[in-house]
């Protein structure tokens, strides 16, 4: 599939230059199409005649599998859950905590890492060590930072796979090297990965990852995934509970816990038109190839910061360093705010980017659907609002 035929595919590329796929990913027609689909079967042949409810719960399994396949993990490992925020909040609050036990995480996270942690020490006690990075920071003095932080208190490291404020890809197999040499479990928000890299989360001997459907994957809002190592799945009790959460149960007071299926987070119904989106949106990442995916995105990005280097009064904030690199670019403009540099790009130049205010950037996102020329056309519009 060529370039020309992905964006064909994609209405968004027809309307505008889209740039901003890590805060959401325009869907391709086959992605709304599912989702409509769905919707009309259960609205037409009525939600809970046995055949849809058949075919629901086929999708549902389906939806499993292809999470499990893109992620390289057990079917029984994969809970579907409405969003990355999610998935973390059902690790964090479901692991046994004690007073005094530790958290570390880091400066430069998205606060759907930074809140469910400092909630925890709010509620139960739990310290909190938050590590400041540079937007560029080493790998080496990362893992140095995080050596000299671990105690023997530490339970939890909490971290982007890659964070969303410069793009910078923590070293996530040196992180998980150390971790597992102290007993630390590793909880890694997986938002700008899913459809962005390649993920093994068998080969990084990962704890817990928790992705959404609707950035780099370019499904649906409302929909993502838990992936949890299959021998910690007992570990993880609900705070929300269900019928699910049990074995079984009456009404004399009677029951039995369900604690070694992911379906204990289950609470009751599922969108099975989001499932499809989801769904859909895995297979046509797949049928491109993820390793082109990956090898696209960043390619994209290398070039953006090269060209962006030669433009006066802009600073790139991301880092350089291939290995430490994405798809996501972060910059400033000398003397103009990032907020007022997106505006300025929307509604003079039709391109749509996002400004980062924890290190106050404008942050693109290259994805395998941005070309070339999109990128020429950029770094025009840049240098205008520069000048």
């Amino acid at each position: 599939m060529n370039l020309e035929d992905i964006r064909s595919q994609i209405p968004t590329c027809q309307q505008m230059v889209y740039m901003n796929t890590g805060w959401s990913g325009p869907s391709p027609r086959r992605v709304v199409e599912a989702v409509k689909n769905r919707l009309e079967e259960e609205s037409y042949n009525g939600p809970t005649s046995k055949p849809v409810v058949e075919t629901g719960r086929q999708l549902q399994l389906d939806t499993v599998e292809a999470v499990a396949g893109l992620l390289n993990a057990y079917p029984e490992e994969i809970c579907i859950t409405q969003n990355t925020t999610d998935g973390l909040n059902l690790v964090i609050n479901g692991l046994p905590w004690q007073e005094g036990d530790e958290i570390i995480t880091f400066g430069l996270e998205h606060s759907s890492v930074l809140l469910p942690a400092y909630s925890l020490r709010h509620r139960l006690g739990v310290n909190i060590k938050v590590l400041q990075l540079q937007p560029n920071e080493s790998e080496d003095s990362i893992i140095q930072k995080l050596a000299s932080s671990i105690t023997n208190r530490t339970r939890l490291v909490f971290s982007s796979h890659i964070q969303y404020t410069s793009g910078l890809r923590m070293p996530v197999k040196s992180i998980r090297e150390l971790t597992r040499s102290h007993g630390i479990k590793m909880l890694l928000d997986g938002a700008q990965t899913a459809g962005h890299i390649s993920l093994d989360l068998h080969n990084m001997d990962c704890d817990f990852y928790s992705i959404p459907a609707q950035k780099w994957l370019l499904g649906p809002d409302g929909v993502g995934a838990l992936y949890v190592k299959k021998e910690l799945i007992p570990t993880l009790q609900p705070t929300r509970v269900s019928g699910r959460a049990a074995l079984s149960y009456d009404d004399q007071g009677n029951y039995n816990p369900n604690n070694d299926s992911l379906d204990k987070f289950r609470l009751t119904t599922k969108s099975a038109p989001l499932s499809a989106g989801f769904c859909e949106a895995i297979k046509f990442v797949q049928e491109i190839g993820m390793e082109t995916v990956e090898s696209r995105a960043l390619q994209l990005a290398t070039q953006l910061k090269d060209m962006l280097s030669k433009v006066k009064n802009v600073k790139i904030l991301s880092p350089l360093e291939e290995k430490l690199s994405s798809g996501l670019t972060a910059f400033q403009i000398t003397n103009l705010s990032p907020e007022d540099a997106v505006d300025k790009l929307w509604y003079d130049h039709n391109i749509v980017s996002r400004q980062v205010k924890e290190i106050a950037a404008v942050r693109i996102s290259t994805h395998f659907f941005n070309s070339e020329d999109e990128l020429s056309y950029l770094v025009e519009a840049v240098s205008k609002i520069a000048s």
